[in-house]
């Protein structure tokens, strides 16, 4: 299993979307074992409502401006969304059976906006993988 260890975004401008790099990430497995008729599923949920700010001042940014769009995926299909902390969001599922497959993720970061001071704004994530009956 690999899934993409950190995406980063490099906002120049706080009123336009930025996109993550690396571009794409891909999340991917291979040699996997399910019971038969099963497939893989890979979901994500953001770990704070928002990113954690470099200082004590300036507003904050919501992980939910945090999505991505798929630019392809193989042995199953993948699924645009929207990073959120009350639920996980499906990003991949496999096809029935496949022992391997992966799915390409383009990230963006939605507009800060003004009063977003600068610096390295943290935002974690856990993903869960799972052996689901389609």
């Amino acid at each position: 299993m690999t899934i993409p260890a950190s995406v980063s975004f490099s906002v120049t401008d706080v009123t336009i979307a930025t996109g993550g790099t690396p571009s794409p990430a891909t999340a991917s497995f291979k040699d996997a074992v399910l019971a038969s008729g099963n497939a893989l599923r890979m979901s994500i949920q953001a770990d704070a409502t928002n990113f954690t700010r470099p200082v004590e001042a300036g507003g904050y940014i919501p992980a939910s401006n945090l999505s991505w769009t798929i630019n392809g995926a193989t042995n199953g299909q993948g699924f645009a969304g929207t990073l959120s902390m009350t639920a996980y969001t499906e990003v991949y599922e496999s096809n029935p059976d496949a022992t391997s497959g992966s799915v390409n993720l383009a990230w963006s970061l939605a507009a800060p906006g003004s009063g977003v001071r600068a610096g390295a704004h943290m935002l974690t994530a856990t993903w869960k993988i799972e052996s689901v009956v389609p």
